[in-house]
């Protein structure tokens, strides 16, 4: 077995039941010991040591649970009860990470710095990551709101930041980065309300509010003018001036300035809002966003006269006018371009300079100490910087969209380590030298590799990649690339771009998507490329994977010798048909040829029965002319038939009326006798009983047994009844039908009622010819 030995190494202040939780070294020969309830020790050599301080006494119950080294004079000691707190190494708190300022809870279990001197803290429930080297900082002077921030200054080693709700303010220490600054900002009395300006003007600071004008004496804001809001002042040319000019919402007021106090001069011109204001040459340009350029001169009566700009060369818009004061020149910007005034022409031209550098106009511009020029454009910062000699485009892209705009940009660059940015959501510090030295070294990698074409299958799982290019089966030729940067913290300013080599032609256009698809990939060998940037000028490396995409099976080497192996197949079959088909060829046409001299043949014997035929359809022809004209005799006989019984019914019916009447005259008892002869033998000639027996004979010989085919379709009908349709079938009138019958008109009608009435036939339907016509014909049929 083994045996251990232990011993102390060290003599101290340290009780027999204390708790340490962890240790890190501060120096060559020097261990900072951390415990649980009793504070902070140095271990020195072999020496312990109480590490004293107001501020550890005041931390040492919170339970602290380890240490870690943030930079030479920095030291994080997380806690179980306030998170994680920043002293130095005397013992002073710096800062506090808890829960207020962003973190999960104040529950902090561990803690690790990165490479990039990162913070990462493990949290009871969770990871936090603190970006503690970060150069760019969030200030909020509100304890509670995070109103949106607009101007800032340092006046007598104060801050002075203004916001929508106020005015506020905190001393400075005298450090290096006053984002370090301890203590808590306090609001200026009396500047409650939108604060849009700070100006130190003849050494006194004044706030432009949207209540009116104040000047900042002992942490009160003093009115100077409240009836309208302003929005800047500046000293009426070189300071100390005793004219004072202030934009308004109205216009430029003027202040007289005398005995350290602005008083008003009563002395205005009141024309547009004047936001932007720059002096020139001794005249007072305004610029309004969409009402255009103003100018004001002072006539011979020292009066300030204001004229319109007359825009002859086309280069306002209808928004974003605005002009500012940058290298001792006054720069125009619009919707059409940047321009500045030149003096020879007196009139603004287009810059060339800004034109190449920015290209597209800016909304903001301002020059700082060191000659460099920060622009804002479509809520972005960057800054030209000329530090180096040659101008170069340095973008921070972390307060990308995070920024004022619409005209209220602000950026109030102090020096090289505090530059402060006014923001949605109160201020951005900005420590540009630190920065620019932290150009991170961008790193991309290639997460995973995955197909789409087939479920979700992995091909690659961001390690341990291959060393030959795997090969892929032809279905799974729709793959899904997902990257990712390790620059933690700042993941929404970087940019990918990516090229599949085999495939595209160039690189993508730089976006923030970390994921890129390809489908239906065509077989061959590809390399996927990726790359990142957090700038212009920091890229990372190019990230490769390899792969080959398989052909199908039906473009395979074995797939291609089946292939010519079924077309001799297909060759040979197809000489074999084609010899088949010339043999049938043969025996079609031998066959043709016999069918030619059949059809020859066939066409001559129909030939000879057509003749035969024709001679058939002559003689049947000339039997039709002759039986149609047989009918049409009898016919004509019939009628003529007809026609004399009428005209005979006629005769009779006038004598013996004449008979009738003559009889009722003269005598009655002596011709009585002999006119009853008369009235018996004309009654006689009258009875057409046999007369009809003869004609209906003749009838149906003529209409082809008319009168017994209807007798058939209706057994009912009486011998009057069938002579009434005989009648009809001739299409006699009712008056003929009626001397033939020996009835009145009225007892026509009533028989043809009846006759229908028999036959079935309603009012409705076709009239009684038609229907007599129609049930012969079928009966016939």
């Amino acid at each position: 077995g083994l045996w251990r030995i232990t011993k102390p190494i060290a003599q101290g202040q340290l009780s027999a039941d204390i708790n340490i939780r962890g240790s890190v070294a501060t120096g060559k020969d020097s261990t900072l010991l951390v415990t649980l309830k009793q504070g902070l020790y140095f271990l020195h050599h072999d020496t312990i040591t109480k590490f004293v301080s107001g501020d550890i006494q005041s931390i040492s119950d919170q339970n602290i649970y380890g240490a870690c080294m943030l930079g030479p004079d920095r030291i994080a000691l997380i806690t179980n009860l306030s998170g994680c707190i920043v002293i130095d190494k005397k013992g002073q708190i710096v800062q506090r990470i808890s829960r207020k300022e962003g973190i999960q809870n104040n529950n902090v279990l561990s803690m690790m710095l990165d490479k990039d001197r990162n913070l990462w803290l493990g949290l009871d429930n969770g990871i936090d990551l603190v970006l503690y080297n970060n150069a760019i900082k969030n200030i909020f002077p509100e304890k509670e709101d995070k109103n949106s921030g607009f101007i800032s200054i340092v006046y007598q080693n104060r801050l002075y930041l203004g916001l929508a709700s106020g005015a506020y303010t905190i001393p400075l220490d005298n450090i290096q980065d006053l984002s370090y600054t301890k203590g808590a900002f306090e609001l200026v009395q009396g500047s409650k309300g939108q604060v849009w300006n700070f100006s130190i003007v003849n050494n006194k600071l004044l706030i432009a509010h949207s209540l009116g004008a104040y000047v900042i004496e002992n942490n009160k804001a003093l009115p100077l003018d409240t009836k309208t809001g302003f929005w800047n002042f500046q000293p009426l040319g070189a300071e100390p001036s005793q004219i004072m000019l202030a934009g308004n919402y109205n216009g430029i007021n003027f202040y007289n300035y005398q005995n350290e106090r602005f008083t008003n001069l009563i002395l205005h011109t009141h024309f547009e809002s004047a936001r932007f204001v720059v002096q020139h040459n001794n005249i007072i340009w305004i610029a309004h966003p969409f009402k255009g350029l103003y100018s004001i001169n002072f006539n011979p009566y020292r009066a300030p006269v204001v004229d319109i700009y007359d825009d002859k060369n086309n280069i306002l818009s209808s928004n974003h006018n605005k002009i500012f004061p940058v290298a001792g020149k006054m720069i125009l910007t619009t919707d059409k371009g940047i321009f500045e005034f030149d003096d020879a022409r007196n009139d603004f031209v287009p810059s060339a300079y800004f034109e190449k550098l920015l290209g597209r106009p800016a909304s903001y511009l301002k020059e700082d100490r060191y000659g460099n020029i920060w622009f804002c454009r479509d809520k972005k910062v960057g800054v030209i910087d000329k530090t180096s000699g040659k101008p170069k485009i340095i973008l921070i892209p972390e307060l990308n969209n995070r920024i004022q705009a619409d005209g209220f940009e602000n950026i109030n660059v102090i020096d090289s380590n505090n530059v402060l940015i006014a923001g949605e959501k109160g201020f951005f510090h900005l420590n540009y030298s630190q920065y620019k030295r932290n150009r991170y070294q961008l790193n991309v990698f290639i997460r995973n590799v995955r197909s789409t074409s087939q479920g979700d299958s992995l091909v690659f799982g961001g390690y341990n990649k291959p060393d030959a290019a795997p090969s892929l089966g032809y279905a799974y030729n729709s793959l899904h690339f997902e990257s990712a940067s390790t620059l933690f913290g700042q993941e929404h300013t970087i940019e990918y771009s990516y090229l599949l080599q085999g495939f595209d032609k160039s690189w993508s256009e730089w976006s923030r998507k970390t994921e890129k698809d390809y489908t239906n990939l065509p077989p061959g060998n590809y390399t996927f490329k990726v790359k990142c940037r957090n700038n212009f000028d920091n890229e990372s490396a190019v990230n490769a994977f390899s792969f080959s995409i398989l052909p199908p099976w039906y473009r395979t080497w074995w797939a291609y010798s089946l292939y010519i192996i079924l077309l001799a197949v297909v060759l040979y079959f197809f000489y074999k048909r084609q010899q088949q088909k010339y043999k049938k060829q043969q025996q079609i046409k031998l066959q043709e040829q016999q069918r030619k001299y059949d059809e020859e043949q066939k066409q001559l014997q129909m030939q000879h029965q057509l003749e035969l035929s024709e001679s058939d359809k002559q003689i049947a022809q000339l039997r039709s002319e002759k039986l149609q004209a047989e009918v049409e005799h009898k016919n004509t006989e019939l009628a003529s038939s007809a026609m004399n019984l009428v005209q005979k019914a006629e005769i009779l019916s006038k004598i013996r009326e004449d008979l009738v009447h003559f009889k009722d005259i003269s005598q009655p008892e002596k011709g009585l006798k002999e006119f009853q002869k008369i009235l018996k033998l004309i009654d006689a000639q009258l009875d057409h009983a046999q007369e009809w027996e003869q004609f209906a004979r003749h009838f149906d010989n003529v209409h082809t047994n008319y009168l017994k085919k209807l007798k058939e379709y209706c057994p009912d009908l009486t011998a009057a009844e069938l002579k009434l349709a005989a009648y009809l079938r001739l299409s006699l009138s009712s008056k003929e039908i009626a001397q033939l019958m020996n009835i009145s008109i009225r007892g026509v009608e009533t028989s043809r009622y009846r006759l229908r009435k028999k036959l079935g036939l309603t009012n409705e339907e076709a009239n009684l010819y038609d229907f007599l016509i129609k049930i012969t014909s079928e009966s016939s049929a």
